[in-house]
């Protein structure tokens, strides 16, 4: 092969029910024709957590010192075998060589690091010899169900990045998990107040554009859907179901959209302020439909209007709330508030 590409002598096995081959490689080379599909939440592409850069260099100094090992790193070659990478057998029974064209700015890597980013991440100059399995040609789809296999219990792996790839992975995910469907919804929909707002564990954006995650959104909508009446018998579809969710999000930014458009300073996006309004929602759409009122945004700022004065900055009336235990006091304030004899329901239904 050309000087363009690395040469490997390999392997042909398999692993579980996948054709794959086996070898080693010094480290600095794995590292120049490989790449890590790293999860762009911007253009909702890649499915890795961003790499950590303490805990590769950690893996370094440890794997550089005597009597250091580790299992094999695992790699996908991406596409059908052709021009990115191609095998040639030898003369030997199940050996061959593996040529794996390098990277140039014109020319993508093929070489996915499926599990292996932290441990090959700060090794572009190491000559260490490693061992891999490598997958032949698998989608980007397989690739990231092989990894949440993988790393599903992994520590310091995001929960909302775990969240994010059974979105992409579960057939029919509105019928399975409508509480994960309607929050990615909320994330995705352009006509949604949280599109683009919501953390999928990817790249770190600027600013605080970001301001949940996307578990502790479907952890809070969870919430809402046990305390209002959506259900087979409501004959309600999940479309239906998630736009009088994101018509009560948007009734929230117009009753307080000055601690809306200030969440670093402001509960009313944290975690504490997202599952308390997100369980007095479950009972507001309870009272909405049980009235044949227009599940509507409108509907909605006219239940929320009476608690306008509430201070959802963090020295104001939720002060010190944090966690589960926090969201539930704030709930109790809110509800205590609103459902009083009197006040917000009937203003509601006039």
């Amino acid at each position: 092969m050309a000087s363009n590409y690395l040469e490997i002598n390999v392997l042909r096995a398999v692993c579980g029910q996948l054709a794959v081959v086996l070898g080693t490689a010094r480290a600095c080379d794995l590292y120049s024709v490989s790449f890590a599909d790293v999860l762009d939440e911007a253009k909702d592409e890649g499915y890795q957590r961003p790499i950590d850069a303490q805990h590769s260099r950690e893996f370094r100094t440890y794997i550089e010192s005597p009597g250091a090992t580790t299992i094999p790193l695992t790699f996908n070659l991406r596409g059908a075998e052709g021009e990115g990478w191609a095998l040639s057998d030898s003369m030997d029974h199940g050996f061959a060589t593996l040529a794996i064209r390098k990277p140039a700015p014109e020319l993508l890597p093929v070489l996915a690091r499926v599990d292996c980013q932290h441990r090959l991440g700060m090794m572009a100059d190491s000559v260490v010899p490693l061992t891999f399995q490598c997958f032949l040609g698998l989608s980007p789809r397989e690739e990231m169900s092989i990894f949440n296999v993988i790393n599903g219990k992994a520590k310091g792996l995001s929960s909302s990045l775990l969240d994010y790839h059974t979105t992409k992975l579960t057939p029919d995910l509105a019928s399975v998990l409508i509480d994960l469907y309607i929050a990615k919804m909320l994330n995705d929909d352009p006509e949604s107040v949280w599109h683009g707002k919501v953390k999928l564990g990817g790249t770190a954006t600027q600013g605080n554009t970001r301001r949940i995650s996307l578990r502790g959104l479907q952890t809070a909508t969870k919430l809402l859907l046990q305390r209002c009446p959506f259900g087979p018998s409501s004959q309600l579809l999940p479309s239906d179901q998630y736009q009088i969710v994101r018509d009560f999000w948007s009734a929230v930014t117009r009753v307080w959209p000055h601690a809306w458009s200030q969440p670093r300073t402001h509960l009313l996006v944290k975690g504490v302020g997202v599952t308390a309004l997100s369980m007095l929602a479950g009972e507001i759409i309870t009272s909405v439909l049980a009235r044949q009122q227009a599940a509507t945004a409108e509907t909605f700022v006219a239940y929320l209007s009476p608690l306008s004065d509430v201070d959802w900055s963090t020295g104001g009336t939720f002060k010190g709330l944090g966690g589960r235990h926090g969201a539930s006091e704030a709930h109790q304030v809110l509800a205590a508030r609103l459902f009083a004899p009197g006040l917000a329901i009937v203003r509601a239904a006039t």
